[in-house]
Order: C-alpha cells, then structure tokens, then sequence
C-alpha cells in the first residue's frame, strides 16, 4: 500500500519534511507520511506494520523531547488535518490535530469563546492536549484536558473508534494527559469551550535589581486573587520586543503579565497590587481581545534555529527559599537561561484527582527552566545550566510536566505521571501490545520490540 504524502531520504523537502520546532533535534526517520485525512493515517499505519517500522506522530512538533520525529521509523504527520467546527449552541468544538493555537483561537473568537491552551500560537493544540495542556484560563476552567468531551482514534491495529466518558472510557482517561506514551493516531478533537469575551492583561517590566521584589509581590497577589486571574513571570534577558524600553532590550530582568478575565469593572482593582512596590518601568496592561491576549509573546523569527533545552516542574508552594534559589541560579547563569514562572491552581486543583492521567493537580505554580540558543547543538554550558537549575527544585517539586520533559530516563517518566503510572502501562499494553508507537514518552515497563 503507498503511503500517503510520502517523502524519503534523498527526495526534495525530505529535510524540511523531518524537522521539528526544536533544532537541537536533528533525526532522519525512514520515511516521513504527510497524513490529510483519516484514510491516510490507515495507510501509513498500514504501511509501518508492513515494514515493521515503529511510528512517531508529528502533530505541531513543538515537544521540546523530539517526540515528533525518531531515527530509522515512519514520522507519521497529521499536520495537514486541520478542519474546526464550531457550534456556538452546544459550545462545542470539534478541531484537527494539525491545527495550532493560533489557528484554534481565531475560530472559536468569533463566538466570544475559547479553550485554556498554550500561551504560543505556534504549538500545536494535539500534543498540548494529550500532555495535559496548561493555560492561562485553567485556573477557570481547568486543563486542555479537562475540556477534552471526545475523540476520534485510529488505533494500533486499524481501528477507527470514538472515545469518550461513555465509549473505552480507560483509554479516554489516558488521553487525557497520558497520551504521550503513544496510544493511537487522535484524528479529531471535541473540546467543550468556554466565554471568554475580552480580557484586562498587559506587560510589567522590571530592570534586574526590582526581579526579587517584583516576584514576591506576584505570588503573594496570586495567592489571594480569584479565579479569573492568571500570571506569567519570566526572569530573562529581555529581547527586542515592542513592549520592552530601549534601553532595557539585551538586560537582565522581569516581566510580568497580569491577567484580568472577569467583570472588566473589576480589573483595576484586582490588578493595582501588581502596578506598585516596585512599580514597573513599563506598564502595558489595557483591555484586548483574548486572540490578541494570545499573540503577546511570539516566537522569534528564526525560531527553527534554535536549540532548545526547556524542562518543567510543577511546584506545590513557591516559598521564600525556594524563589530565592531559583533567582541566585538565574541571577549566576549566562544569557541564554531564563525561568517562566506560571500560574497553576484554581479549578485544576478542584477536579477529582484520578479523573484523567495528568497527576499533579495540587500544584499551585509551573516552573519552566530554559535554556535557548544559537550555534552547536551540544552546548553542555546552556544544557548543564539548565539541568542544575532543574536538579535544585528536586526537593520540592512534586513532578515534571510532561508536555517539558526533554530527559527520557526511567525516574522522570514515572515522577511526571505519579500515582498514574502503573495504569497507563496496563493501558499501553492492551492498546499498543507491540509498541507501534514506541517513539513518544517511554514506559520503561511496556513491551519494547
């Protein structure tokens, strides 16, 4: 059977076609499948089994891991699905897993509804969701996940089955934050949506002496803030970003942005702790449209050449000494490193722990180590800064993310799903007995062809 959208090694955009966002990740698969339909995915699959080729599913192929492409397999590309279907009735959306969040915003938009999803436009929404999925509206209405109402799966075996609550309720269970150990091809999503008409949110910047105080005052007002308030800080070396004064672009610092998802009359009151003691040098927040919310911070131009080593941790508390440490690392370390400080907390605490695979729920604060640059691939200064960075919160993280988990060895697979562990290893043998997709999240206890 020929294998639908095929490109091979020594064929024109064969080097293209392997890429991922992350140019640390430098694979050659055996065939690359540029999937646009259902069918297409059977074929592919088909011709994987065929040639017993283990499988690696490229959706927006942003996974910091490399999880999109592999060495010697079939990249099998869904990529091209992108269809949505909004019905603004039942508020619900049914979307393609090619699509990104960018493209995903803008339709549902138009309705005044949206779906909590990456803070970059640029990720695709499939891998973002099978990881769980963290947003600046979890706090309202929980994961990407959480707002997952079905899927269609194209099976190991050829299959094309609909789960959901009802329909093999175990495996909609570890799609549902579970499903980067590799359980199937989803070729569409449903997402229950949520209202979201406008939002108050805007850029605080801060020169490097204010970062300590200007932190501190951050988590304080979270602790305390509603729901319909979210956060992200990043320590960093600011880019030249519109928002960032001149004479702060290329210095170490911080923003914040803030934001307001409520009553609109509320914002300023909500939002003023933030706006003094330290006050910002630059205080961007203004009422915007939640696509225009999502379009602040973008990737770089020539994002594709970048290296990238980012891990996440979710934290339960950000106390004095652990922010202190945090910040003494980031305040010794070179350029290239940064820390994302996220908001967690709220309604992700709220669901029942069990109810999906993502098993961290009590964390109140995400945590992304970075580390970005340009030239050699193997940096060990970029990559050594960042893992001492992850290594030093090993005591008081409750687990990695495992949307950014770039370290495949045994104890971080199981400290990222928990107590959840053990099932989806059951999950995984009865759905993928001979390790089809054996290219994603390794299950160090599934059966390895």
């Amino acid at each position: 059977m020929p294998v639908p959208g095929a490109v091979f090694p020594g064929e024109a955009g064969y080097d293209a076609a392997r890429r991922v966002r992350n140019a640390r990740v430098d694979r050659r698969p055996a065939v690359v499948a540029r999937c646009a339909s259902t069918a297409d995915v059977l074929a592919a699959l088909s011709y994987a089994r065929e040639h017993d080729l283990g499988v690696a599913v490229r959706g927006g192929g942003a996974n910091v891991a490399g999880w999109a492409t592999c060495d010697g397999g079939l990249v099998l590309d869904v990529g091209p699905i992108k269809h949505l279907r909004v019905d603004p009735t039942t508020r619900i959306a049914e979307g393609g897993p090619g699509l990104t969040w960018g493209e995903f915003d803008a339709g549902t938009a138009p309705y005044g509804l949206a779906l909590p999803g990456a803070r970059n436009t640029g990720v695709g929404i499939a891998g973002h969701t099978l990881g769980g999925g963290v947003g600046d509206l979890s706090r309202q209405f929980g994961l990407t996940s959480d707002n997952l109402v079905y899927a269609e799966v194209v099976t190991a075996d050829g299959r094309v089955i609909r789960v959901s609550a009802d329909e093999s309720p175990e495996l909609f269970w570890a799609l549902r934050g579970g499903g980067g150990v590799g359980l199937g091809v989803v070729t569409s999503f449903g997402f229950r949506l949520n209202p979201v008409r406008g939002v108050v949110a805007g850029a605080l910047v801060h020169p490097r002496e204010a970062v300590p105080a200007a932190l501190r005052k951050a988590r304080d007002w979270l602790a305390t803030a509603p729901d319909e308030a979210s956060l992200i800080a990043i320590a960093w070396t600011a880019p030249p970003l519109p928002f960032i004064p001149p004479a702060l672009q290329y210095e170490r610092g911080a923003l914040l942005i803030p934001t307001w998802f409520g009553d609109p009359a509320r914002a300023d009151e909500v939002l003023a702790p933030l706006r003094v003691d330290p006050a910002p040098v630059c205080d961007g927040i203004s009422p915007m449209t939640y696509v225009e919310y999502q379009r602040l911070l973008q990737s770089p131009p020539d994002f594709a050449e970048q290296h990238v080593y980012n891990r996440g941790e979710l934290l339960p508390a950000l106390t004095d000494d652990v922010l202190d440490g945090i910040l003494a690392h980031w305040q010794a370390s070179g350029p290239n490193y940064s820390v994302v400080f996220g908001a967690l907390g709220g309604a992700i605490n709220r669901a029942p722990a069990g109810e999906t695979a993502f098993a961290h729920r009590e964390a109140q604060w995400f945590i992304e180590i970075c580390a970005q640059w340009y030239g050699a691939a193997a940096n060990p200064v970029h990559v050594e800064t960042a893992r001492k960075g992850w290594r030093d919160l090993q005591a008081v993280t409750l687990g990695p993310y495992v949307n950014l988990l770039p370290d495949p060895e045994a104890e971080w697979t199981r400290a990222a799903y928990g107590r959840n562990y053990d099932r989806l290893v059951a999950i995984k043998r009865e759905w993928d007995p001979d390790n089809l997709f054996r290219f994603g999240v390794p299950l160090h206890d599934a059966p390895i062809s």
